[in-house]
Order: structure tokens, then C-alpha cells, then sequence
């Protein structure tokens, strides 16, 4: 099991307390304003700014760091300013130098729909995807599947949807509901950013998703409602705040 090997930026030890705020329900899509400009590197300049946007605040400074961790490898970095941000599940490697594509958009979105909590607070999640970077795979300490996220925060309209918003979507797991925390799905959630494509709110993945190929098919879905970037998260049955991970099986992320 990959683990999160340290950040020196100040969301480094948060786990999914992404709000939903923070850049994730702008109509104009993430790509538009805020310093952020997709066809660049993230390394730099006329990619992410240092000077102007998402830079200058601290909730600006957490999506970034976010953003980094979803999309860079661990070992790897960008600094901005006095800010570093360090890289960790490596779903868009190729943003650190170069332009985000359509996969790497859907990848860094499925990641960041992920990692919300609308309460702001830091439950340890077990993530899965089909990039090898991340993987398949189960750890016993998170018997429990939440769900799966799949869009696209970058482009408004992507996949011939709503042109006024981004798409943003979840469907749930088996145990979804199992000791559901708050600002998870399952639990006390105040505005979302996601909605279920399957009709109701806690439909289950198994109406449209297709599930990771044997002998994964347990772990979770590579693809749902014709979007092939997803990422499936397990929670655990308590929530656990201090010590470390446990082996695992396979591989994933325990994002800490």
C-alpha cells in the first residue's frame, strides 16, 4: 500500500475535508478563473499563478493542495511563492509540466468529488481506481463501500450536460450507510456539489457503473454513465484520528 509520505503545505495532514466551497461549485468551471489555466503546467506560471487566484487565500491554498495530490505522483512537487504543494496519488502526472486533457480532468475531478466533506471534517478514506498509480485493491481497516465519483469541475457542458455547470456525480456502495460520518454521503450533507445520475439519491452504483475487471470486480467501477474516469472510496466502520495504516491488500490510498 501507497501511503501519503508527508506535505509541507499546509493541508498536509487533512484527510477529506475538502468543503464544498472552495472553487468546487463555480459556475464558470475551475479552468476559468482563479489563476488556474489548463493548456499550461501546473509548475508553472501562466499555469497556476503565484501571484493571483486560488494562491492568495488559505481555502485557495487547500484546493491546490488537493488538486496537486489528486494529480501529481509521490516525490514530486510544485512550488508557488513560500508555498510547496507535494504530489501523492499520481492520477495526472502530466500536469506538472504540461497541458490537463479531458482524462486529466475527469481523473482530478472524480479525485476532488472524493475528498469533499461538506462539514470540513477529516475522516481517513481508502481509495481506489483503475490508474495503476492508485490501483485496485481492499485493506481491512475499510470494510466499508461508500461510493463512487466521477465528472468533470474543469469544463462546464462536458459529456453534452448542463453548459451553466460543471458536472459532478456519485452513486453509492454497498455499506454506504454503515456508520455514515458527517459531510459523507450517507450522512448529515448540507449542499453538496454531486448529484446521483441514477434517480435517486442513494441509488446504487450497480445501476450504471461497470465494475474494475476480475479479479477486482469487488473492489469497485472503473467506469459509470459513460464516464471512464472514476475513484471508489471505503470508509472504515469507526473513525479512527491517530496511527498508522495497515498493510493492506493490494493496492489504493489511505488519505491521511
Amino acid at each position: 500500500m501507497q501511503d501519503d509520505v508527508g506535505a509541507a503545505d499546509e493541508a498536509a495532514t487533512t484527510e477529506n475535508g475538502l468543503p464544498s466551497v472552495n472553487g468546487l461549485s463555480l459556475r464558470n468551471g475551475l479552468s476559468l478563473r482563479n489563476g488556474l489555466d489548463l493548456t499550461n503546467g501546473l509548475s508553472l506560471r501562466n499555469g497556476l499563478s503565484d501571484t493571483t487566484g486560488f494562491i492568495t487565500t488559505s481555502a485557495g491554498r487547500n484546493l491546490i493542495s488537493y488538486m496537486v495530490r489528486c494529480a501529481l505522483p509521490a516525490g514530486t512537487s510544485i512550488t508557488k511563492g513560500s508555498y510547496t504543494f507535494q504530489g501523492l496519488m499520481g492520477l495526472a502526472p502530466e500536469w506538472q509540466n504540461g497541458a490537463c486533457g479531458t482524462t486529466c480532468q475527469e481523473r482530478v475531478s472524480a479525485c476532488l468529488l472524493a475528498h469533499v466533506n461538506t462539514a470540513g471534517l477529516h475522516v481517513p478514506l481508502w481509495v481506489v481506481a483503475e490508474p495503476v498509480s492508485v490501483g485496485w485493491g481492499q485493506d481491512p481497516e475499510f470494510p466499508n463501500q461508500e461510493g463512487a465519483f466521477f465528472g468533470n469541475l474543469f469544463t462546464p457542458g462536458a459529456h453534452g450536460t448542463d453548459p451553466n455547470a460543471e458536472p459532478a456525480y456519485y452513486c453509492t456502495g454497498a455499506k454506504y450507510n454503515v456508520n455514515p460520518q458527517i459531510g459523507r454521503i450517507g450522512g448529515s450533507q448540507t449542499s453538496p456539489p454531486y448529484v446521483n445520475p441514477f434517480g435517486s439519491q442513494y441509488a446504487s452504483c450497480t445501476k450504471g457503473c461497470a465494475s474494475a475487471d476480475y479479479p477486482y470486480q469487488g473492489d469497485g467501477w472503473k467506469a459509470c454513465n459513460g464516464w471512464n474516469a472514476t475513484v471508489t472510496v471505503w470508509r472504515q466502520t469507526t473513525v479512527v484520528t491517530s496511527g498508522t495504516a495497515s498493510g493492506g491488500m493490494g493496492h489504493g490510498f489511505r488519505w491521511r
